[in-house]
């Protein structure tokens, strides 16, 4: 029995010129969420809100809360480096933020909120233990 198997790579094409402050601001170590004035909060932002108006770019900042994380043993054949990564979400007042972490963590810990490039150069969202 002959098995082949060949790479499969996923790109998704996401419409960002909205959205570009929160691509800028990871550049800037900053990370936004949107708010809306009916008292809606965004993360990852959105530029309009469910009732139809425009949001408000804030920054989060300040410890979350870790919620939930995994460690990745199986690496993507697509990523351009390899390695045991971990994917963190934590809350961070009215919004749940999901990011990377090079520490051990366990939920109910503290971690603070970075922007950080990874091996490959992307800029990412960063959580470090409080």
């Amino acid at each position: 029995m002959i098995v082949e198997s060949r790479e499969l790579k996923l790109k998704n094409r996401i419409p960002v010129t909205r959205i570009a402050k929160y691509w800028e601001g990871l550049k800037e170590g900053k990370v936004f969420k949107t708010v809306c004035k009916c008292g809606m909060s965004y993360y990852p932002p959105k530029a309009d809100c469910v009732c139809g108006n425009q949001t408000e770019w804030v920054e989060i900042v300040g410890e979350g809360i870790v919620e939930s994380f995994t460690v990745v043993h199986s690496i993507p054949a697509c990523f351009e480096w390899g390695g045991v990564y971990r994917i963190v979400i934590a809350k961070f007042e009215d919004v749940r933020v999901m990011g990377w972490s090079e520490e051990d963590v366990k939920i109910g810990e503290r971690v603070s909120i970075l922007t950080k490039k990874d091996a490959s150069g992307i800029w990412k969202v960063w959580f470090e233990k409080r």
